[in-house]
């Protein structure tokens, strides 16, 4: 099974950090999907959302909008989200993808 992460929207606020600083643009919410697709090409999906806050970043770690990758969103996701939880969505996946299944059959005519 190969497991991807989609980054579908970020939703972005200012917020004021913990030493006073104004922090513009900053994501405050990750809307993401997770893909599953099995070797025969059949797949499914998990949309979720992931709340952030930069309250607690300093400004110096902060990462501003336009520098965001895709491997820093996901890692945000996974570090909110923790192996449980996705490892019970990676079960669900799998769940879809069997009930999902199309069975190919070849005519014996």
């Amino acid at each position: 099974m190969n497991y991807t992460w989609q980054i579908l929207r970020f939703n972005l606020n200012d917020e004021l950090n913990h030493e006073g600083t104004l922090l513009e643009n900053s994501i405050v919410n990750i809307k993401w999907k997770r893909v599953a697709t099995d070797t025969d090409g059949t797949s499914a999906s998990y949309v979720g959302n992931t709340k952030l806050s930069a309250a607690n970043t300093a400004a110096d770690d902060f990462i501003a909008l336009n520098t965001v990758t895709k491997d820093t969103a996901i890692g945000w996701i996974e570090a909110n989200l923790g192996s449980d939880e996705i490892n019970r969505i990676n079960s669900q996946l799998d769940y879809k993808i069997e009930r999902n299944r199309v069975r190919q059959v070849k005519p014996s005519f």
